[in-house]
């Protein structure tokens, strides 16, 4: 495939935030957020195809990507009122937020709290509140345990970016995140390598996956919270999930469907937790399909 990136932005928001803005109609804007470890290329393949029905936003959060930490704090509710002010600043129009992931969980915070900034929500193997029967993968249970474990948790991020390779890192984040690494074009996957190779040199990249990872976990451990803040979603949902989903158990998805049966679902049987990337076509079909409706 061949990509024709648009050039990396930045905004001041109390230190830089990175993005970049692919160009549609002024009507509708997407503000797309990545998960967990993840940056705005999680996005790259389907921001062209959104722009055709309206303007793309793919940001960094701050201490991801090539957005700095810069001294702020990347738990969930630090990383909603960032994207707060981020809209308020750029979008026009109806704004539809899209969060893969973490960013699901963000995005639903975002419209709970601010609802009169966000007009549609698409989740994305959106974190969601742990319900009975969905366990994630031993390896990934394993990772946030030590991740949660203050003082083994920060050396263990520390030195898995700083003394893997970037292909390693990136290899193995495709093989837990994805049905079958193969689907990933080499373009988009050498893009990811290119980005972690930057991140090593960022003394702040473990300090925001930490804290980002750990505010995760409180919220997931808090489903009554987690509930209340999507008992508070008054904007169409489009909720989107892989059946071969390591992170985020396939239950949690059909859980939230049962509560909420006034959301849109669609469950993709041979995908794993990063559909946009695997599928890119059949992602942006939903998408573009459920827009109208929703919108209207």
């Amino acid at each position: 495939m061949a990509l024709d990136l648009p050039p990396l932005r930045s905004i001041d928001l109390d230190g830089p935030v990175s993005y970049r803005a692919w160009d549609g109609p002024a009507d509708t804007t997407f503000l797309l957020i990545h998960g967990l470890g993840g940056s705005h290329l999680n996005w790259v393949q389907v921001a062209p195809g959104l722009a055709g029905i309206g303007r793309v936003l793919a940001v960094d959060l701050p201490g991801f990507g090539r957005s700095p930490l810069a001294g702020r704090h990347a738990g969930l509710m630090d990383l909603r009122r960032l994207l707060g002010a981020f809209l308020r600043e750029q979008a026009t129009g109806k704004v539809v937020v899209a969060g893969n992931s973490m960013g699901g969980a963000v995005a639903i915070l975002l419209a709970a709290v601010e609802p009169e900034l966000v007009d549609g929500l698409v989740l994305t193997c959106s974190a969601l509140p742990w319900s009975r029967g969905a366990i994630p993968h031993p390896l990934v249970a394993a990772g946030f345990a030590i991740t949660d474990t203050p003082g083994l948790g920060d050396a263990f991020v520390s030195v898995r970016l700083r003394h893997l390779s970037p292909e390693r890192i990136v290899q193995m984040g495709l093989l837990i995140s994805t049905a079958d690494p193969r689907q990933i074009p080499e373009e988009i996957v050498q893009l990811h390598v290119e980005l972690v190779r930057e991140q090593r040199h960022d003394p702040e990249a473990p300090t925001a996956f930490i804290q980002a990872a750990r505010s995760l976990l409180r919220l997931g451990r808090r489903p009554e919270i987690a509930h209340r803040a999507m008992d508070g979603v008054v904007c169409p949902v489009l909720l989107l999930h892989g059946r071969l989903d390591r992170l985020v158990p396939v239950r949690a998805a059909e859980a939230a469907l049962a509560r909420y049966p006034a959301w849109r679902g669609r469950i993709f049987p041979d995908l794993g937790h990063v559909p946009q990337m695997e599928s890119p076509g059949r992602w942006l079909a939903e998408v573009a399909d459920w827009v109208p409706t929703a919108l209207r």
